[in-house]
This record gives structure tokens, C-alpha cells and sequence, in this order.
């Protein structure tokens, strides 16, 4: 597996939050090739950021340590919670990873 691709993973997660933390730790320790195997969660975003060619938004924590990503096209911070809201397109494929 790509290890860009995996972090990726680990990005649109912290947008979505579709693993438990077993699965980020098992990206975490598959990129430091400390572990060889993944779960269906984890290849089915893999899939996904493939098909859809994803990049992950710009994102930062701010002094209220709630996470954000940038909305380029309103030049606006937004609170990762609110994501799907921005970019209704990805939810009905996305919130078949989070069940």
C-alpha cells in the first residue's frame, strides 16, 4: 500500500471519523512497516481516495484546539466536524465507511 495514500487515510479520518483508534494505530505502525495487514475500513478509503483522486484540504488546530480545514473557494477555516456539510457529494459514499 502507498504510504501517501495512508496518510491520506489518516487525514480524511480526522475530517469523517470513520476508524477507531485500532485502525489509526495499524496505518500508524503499516507506513513505519512494523505491520502487514489492514481492515475492510481501511481498504475501502483506500478505494476511495483512488476512484475519487481525494486531496485532503489545508487543516490546522487553532488556539481553541478544535481542528480546521480551509475552504479555498470562501477563503474560510471551518471546523473539520462540518466537512461533510461543505462537500455533500462525498457524504453517501463516505458515511458507508463510518458504519
Amino acid at each position: 500500500m502507498n504510504n501517501d495514500i495512508l496518510l491520506k487515510i489518516l487525514q480524511l479520518d480526522s475530517l469523517v471519523r470513520f476508524l477507531d483508534w485500532t485502525e489509526r494505530v495499524r496505518i500508524h505502525l503499516y507506513r513505519g512497516e512494523k505491520f502487514n495487514s489492514t481492515t475492510p475500513k481501511i481498504l475501502a478509503a483506500y478505494e476511495w481516495i483512488i476512484n475519487e483522486n481525494w486531496e485532503p484540504p489545508v487543516m490546522h488546530y487553532g488556539e481553541d484546539r478544535f481542528q480546521y480545514f480551509h475552504d479555498p473557494e470562501l477563503d474560510l477555516w471551518v471546523e473539520t466536524e462540518n466537512y461533510l456539510n461543505y462537500f455533500p457529494e462525498y457524504k453517501p459514499e463516505l458515511t458507508k465507511l463510518i458504519f
